[in-house]
């Protein structure tokens, strides 16, 4: 990053601090020193920085390919998009032809989804299966409502030290605060971004998405099911297998959730079935 970029993060930071910032998922404050617009300017920094890194690399995104996934990622994105606590955000979402199996989220909405997610072989994800897509992208959305990464960054740094942590972080290098934040990995061939949240976030994340997908009518024990499924298999630290510890804690975790969520999910089938 620039001189001229880190005075530009610096000045933008600055004049949007606000001291506590307000947690849209429970409705109280929170310890988070950054404004929504804010968010979606870092989130525009960290999905131009990996198109930037495709395109080095001759990695395709939103490619012809892929044109029919990608639609059908689009609708899932809206639909979930309608029912979160920040509706109104700009989210949009990407598919890239690279074998990683992972999608991540950032700031303000911005997503990318990498198409080894479904790989016959070593991915997640059931290619025919809207549910299990909705199971990622809604955990995903959950991050960008609950500003996971922004809140992470306020809470980990002093003051007049956010807008080197920013500048830092989004240039994909990582920084002192940079568990919370996005690495910046070169694995097979390619620079890929990953998420590297912490098992808090996570744990956060997967919860409010499994509300999300059952108010959007899709059926939450698919997350359940996808989330134990991935707790079996192993991968590399680019791989969503890497947050998700062997003994499924996080799937039981949600277990726990699912009744309650169900309890919305077929409320909706009926509304739906009465029309």
């Amino acid at each position: 990053m620039t001189q001229a970029s880190k005075l530009l993060f610096l000045l933008l930071v600055f004049t949007s601090l606000c001291g506590c910032g307000k947690d849209y998922v429970t409705g109280k404050s929170s310890y988070n020193w950054f404004s929504l617009d804010t968010d979606v300017k870092l989130g525009s920094q960290v999905l131009q920085a990996q198109e930037g890194s495709f395109k080095k690399e001759n990695i395709s995104i939103d490619s012809e390919k892929n044109r029919d996934m990608l639609l059908r990622i689009k609708k899932i994105v809206e639909r979930v998009r309608k029912v979160s606590h920040i509706p109104d955000l700009p989210y949009e979402v990407h598919l890239a032809d690279a074998p990683v199996v992972n999608a991540w989220a950032a700031p303000g909405g911005k997503m990318m989804v990498y198409e080894g997610l479904w790989d016959p072989e070593k991915g997640l994800v059931k290619k025919d299966s809207d549910e299990e897509l909705a199971a990622v992208l809604s955990h995903e959305i959950a991050h960008c409502t609950a500003r996971h990464v922004t809140e992470a960054i306020s809470q980990q740094v002093t003051i007049g030290l956010v807008g080197v942590a920013v500048s830092s972080a989004i240039a994909g290098a990582g920084s002192a605060a940079g568990a919370n934040l996005f690495d910046q990995v070169f694995t097979q061939g390619m620079n890929i971004y990953v998420p590297s949240y912490s098992r808090k976030n996570e744990a956060e994340a997967d919860k409010i998405g499994l509300f999300y997908m059952a108010k959007a009518g899709y059926d939450p024990r698919a997350a359940v099911e996808l989330w134990k499924r991935a707790a079996e298999k192993k991968g590399d630290s680019t791989s969503i297998y890497a947050s998700h510890p062997s003994n499924g804690e996080r799937a039981k975790a949600l277990e726990k959730y699912l009744p309650q969520a169900m309890e919305i999910y077929e409320a909706g089938q009926k509304n739906s079935s009465s029309l």
